[in-house]
C-alpha cells in the first residue's frame, strides 16, 4: 500500500478492509481478522491505513475506523507487541497524532470489578466521609495501611496528603490487584510520589493501569525495568510495546 494519511490509496484500502471485516461476525472473530490485516503490513503502511480511517471518521465515515479500533484497543495474538511497537513508532515519526492517541486510549489490560466481599469488616461499616477524615489524621500506621488496602480513590487522595504516609505503603497501593484505574491516577497526579522509582515501577506492572498513564511513567524506569515490563505477559500489549521501544539493546520491531 502507498499513500499518505488521507491520500486516496490509503483511504481506499481502509474502506476495502472495512467491507471485508463487515462480512464477519462482530466480536473476537472480526477483531482477529483486523489484527491479521494490520500485522501483515509494514509499520508505516499500517499507520497510514489507520490514519486514513480516523480521518474518514472525522468526516462522517466511521466504518473504516470502527473496523480497526477493536483490534488496536484489545490486541489479539495475531497483532504482536513487536508489530504494535513498530506501528506506534511509525505514527510518531510521521506525526500521526490521532493514531498515537488511539493506541494510548486503550483500556487497562484487566477491567476493574467491585469485590463482592470487603476484606476489612470494620472499615466497611464506616461512611466515606469518616474514612476520609481518618485518612487525614497522623494516627496509627496500621489504620492507614487498612484504608490504603481498600483503594478507594477519594480516600487515597486524602491519604496522599498525610505526612505519616510512607513510600512502602504507596507502593502497596500501586501494586494492589484488583485496583481501580482512578486510584492509580491519583498516585501519578501527586508530585510527591510519582517521581519515586518504586512507585512508577509498581504502577507500570499493574494490569489495571491505563496504557496512557503507564506511557508517562516508562521514561522514569531503568533499562532493566523497561525490559521487565516488555516481557510481562500480564500487561497490555501496547504497554509492552512501548517499553520494548524504550529499552536499549532490545531488538527493533520486525518490519515487512
Amino acid at each position: 500500500m502507498t499513500g499518505r494519511p488521507g491520500h486516496p490509496p490509503a483511504l481506499a484500502e481502509a474502506r476495502s478492509l472495512a467491507r471485508r471485516l463487515a462480512a464477519l461476525e462482530e466480536g473476537p472473530i472480526r477483531a482477529r481478522a483486523a489484527a491479521r490485516a494490520l500485522s501483515a503490513l509494514a509499520p508505516g503502511a499500517a499507520a497510514s491505513l489507520v490514519a486514513a480511517a480516523l480521518q474518514a471518521a472525522a468526516s462522517g465515515e466511521p466504518e473504516p475506523a470502527a473496523a480497526l479500533a477493536e483490534a488496536l484497543l484489545a490486541p489479539a495474538p495475531e497483532l504482536t507487541y513487536e508489530a504494535l511497537a513498530g506501528l506506534y513508532a511509525a505514527a510518531v515519526e510521521a506525526g500521526q497524532d490521532a493514531v498515537r492517541r488511539l493506541l494510548l486510549s486503550a483500556p487497562p489490560r484487566l477491567p476493574w470489578k467491585e469485590p463482592r466481599d470487603r476484606a476489612d469488616a470494620r472499615l466497611a461499616q464506616l461512611t466515606l466521609g469518616h474514612k476520609k477524615a481518618l485518612a487525614r489524621r497522623p494516627g496509627d500506621p496500621d489504620l492507614l495501611a487498612r484504608l490504603a488496602a481498600e483503594g478507594d480513590p477519594t480516600v487515597v487522595r486524602e491519604l496522599l496528603r498525610n505526612p505519616r504516609l510512607t513510600e512502602e505503603l504507596v507502593v502497596r497501593i500501586a501494586a494492589r490487584r484488583p485496583c481501580r484505574p482512578e486510584t492509580l491516577r491519583c498516585l501519578h497526579d501527586d508530585r510527591r510520589w510519582r517521581t519515586r522509582p518504586a512507585v512508577a515501577r509498581a504502577i507500570a506492572h499493574n494490569p489495571y493501569a491505563e496504557p496512557a498513564l503507564v506511557a508517562k511513567l516508562l521514561p522514569r524506569l531503568s533499562p532493566r525495568e523497561l525490559s521487565e515490563v516488555a516481557e510481562d505477559g500480564a500487561l497490555h500489549a501496547i504497554v509492552r510495546a512501548l517499553a520494548g521501544r524504550l529499552a536499549p539493546g532490545r531488538a527493533p520491531a520486525t518490519t515487512r
